[in-house]
Parts: structure tokens; sequence; C-alpha cells
């Protein structure tokens, strides 16, 4: 199954509640129609999500294509007890820090990097002056470096909480971490993140 890789912005409008409950019902009895929709449905988060983990587009298009090829292989076995999104969202995490914890990507790839989920071009478009427009696209390629530095487990709670906006409650049910350890790994991101950050515009 080869799941289309596109951006976050490309969500399309959500489905109601009890129609992914069908999708999710039929899906779990076999329908591979009704499974393609759900990746519809959900691809774009589940992109945003391990986009900010991995952060590059070759080994994000990897981790997307496994997130979907593992849910769907166990769908079956997906018992409703958490959202549909909370259990596909836990995979994608999952598949998204055990590709960082490879050997084969422990060394930081040249190629093709995410800076900023396409945030600089649009930073760029919309600054006033040249000068502006150099100066943005300088600060989110410090911040995607400094994404880039934090340890694994802090890059899944700022995912989750920046680019998803999931609540503390919801990062801890995906995780299957405590709250104040939710909390603490954010703040400490967070913290991290303001230092290397302001370091680097020293």
């Amino acid at each position: 199954m080869l799941v289309p890789v596109r951006s976050a912005s490309e969500d399309p409008d959500p489905e109601p509640a009890p129609i992914e409950e069908a999708l999710v019902r039929r899906a779990r009895e076999g329908d591979r129609g009704a499974f393609d929709r759900l990746v519809g449905l959900h691809l774009p988060r589940v992109w945003a999500v391990v986009a900010r983990i991995v952060r590059h587009r070759e080994d994000a298009e990897d981790v997307v294509q496994e997130t979907f090829l593992t849910a769907h292989r166990s769908i079956a076995d997906y018992r409703g007890d958490a959202a549909f999104s909370t259990w596909l969202h836990r995979i994608a995490v999952t598949r998204a820090l055990n590709h960082l914890n490879r050997a084969s990507v422990r060394l930081a790839r040249a190629s093709d990097p995410i800076d900023g989920d396409g945030v600089p071009e649009l930073a760029a478009s919309e600054a006033k002056t040249p000068l502006r427009a150099l100066e943005s696209k300088e600060l989110l390629r410090r911040l995607a470096d400094c994404l880039e530095k934090l340890p694994a487990t802090w890059k899944a709670v700022v995912a989750l909480r920046d680019a998803e906006e999931l609540s503390y409650e919801e990062i801890a049910r995906v995780l299957g971490i405590e709250l104040g350890t939710v909390r603490s790994r954010l703040a400490r991101a967070r913290g991290s993140l303001k230092d290397c950050v302001e370091g680097g515009s020293r």
C-alpha cells in the first residue's frame, strides 16, 4: 500500500464522528475502501507529527508509509478504547522514534531536510522587504537546526502539542506517559529551543 504524502495545508474537511466510526468499523471488517478513506482523513495530521519528529523529508515519507501499513495490518485489533486518531498517532510516534533510534539514521542526513514544514517559503513571501525575508528564513533555519538537536522523546511532545495542538491529556494518552511527564518534557524542550535559537542569534 503506497500512501500519497502531502502537506498539512491540504487537510480535507473532517468527517463527522459517526461517519468516521462507520469507516473504522468497515475497515476492521476488511473493507479496503473504508481504510483508504481513513488514510485520506488522517494523512495530513500524521504527516505533520512525523515531519516534526524526523525532520527529513525522505525519512518522514518512509515513516508515514510504515505507520499506515502497521495500522492496516493491526486495525482488526483496534477495540475503540481510545479515539482512532489517538491510536493512529501512537503508531506514528512509535515508528518515528524507532526510526530515529536506528543506527543508520543517528547521523543527521544532509539531503532534503524539512525546514519548518514549508513555512520558510511562506515567511519569505510575506516579508515586506528582502532583508526581512532573509531574517525570517534565517530564524526558521535556526529553529529547524535546534529542533534537530532535541532528544527524540522531546521532539514527540513538541510535535503533538505544537503541530497537532493536542491537549496535555491527549498527549499523555498517545505516548502512554504521565501528565506530569508531558508537562516536564514540553517545558524542557521549549527552554532548550529558546536557549539554542537565542544563542545562535548572538
